[in-house]
């Protein structure tokens, strides 16, 4: 079990470093289990930070515009949006998500949302999509709190009817966002 979550950490980190140094390729086709999702944003900006409108502080709180590549034996999406700058703070947790697309400010069931708020400073926050084969045992984490291990997050993912090896495919993309900061 710690040989997968070292692993999936590991994916995690490596998505990370391939979203912040490359631009994200737009195509639709469904990539195979164990790939990246390359995720796209009309909430991002071009230099990084995240438009206001989905802020809680100066914005309307709407979660953010986001499109990812399809994974072809999916049946679910999870999506997670964490302040990496709060402790893991989660401002996102959306359940069995079953399409790729979703406007600025989707209501979706099993969803909860609030956007940022950071207290001061420059904060980076992550939206994480995991391409799951089936709905997972149980999600975790604790919204609008900090999350002192994204390791549950992900094991609890992992599991469904009590096998693990849920997860296909994982992708983040991340910005940041300072308080007060008025970002169109």
């Amino acid at each position: 079990m710690k040989r997968l979550t070292v692993f999936f950490i590991i994916c995690l980190l490596i998505a990370l470093t391939f979203t912040a140094c490359s631009e994200p390729e737009q195509s639709l086709k469904a990539i195979k289990p164990g790939e990246e999702i390359q995720i796209t944003s009309s909430s991002l900006n071009s230099d990084g930070k995240w438009k206001s409108v989905i802020t809680l502080s100066l914005g309307e709180n709407k979660s953010p515009q986001l499109s990812w590549t399809p994974v072809e034996t999916a049946s679910c999406y999870a999506i997670y949006m964490i302040d990496i700058s709060a402790g893991n703070w989660c401002h996102w947790l959306a359940k069995d998500v079953k399409v790729t697309e979703l406007e600025l400010g989707a209501e979706l069931e099993n969803s909860q949302y609030i956007g940022p708020y950071p207290p001061g400073g420059v904060h980076t926050y992550e939206v994480m999509v995991f391409a799951l084969k089936d709905s997972p045992d149980s999600y975790k984490g604790d919204f609008d709190n900090p999350n002192p291990s994204l390791d549950k997050i992900i094991e609890a993912l992992d599991t469904s009817k009590g096998s693990t090896g849920n997860i296909l495919a994982t992708g983040v993309i991340k910005g940041t966002y300072q308080a007060g900061d008025i970002v169109e």
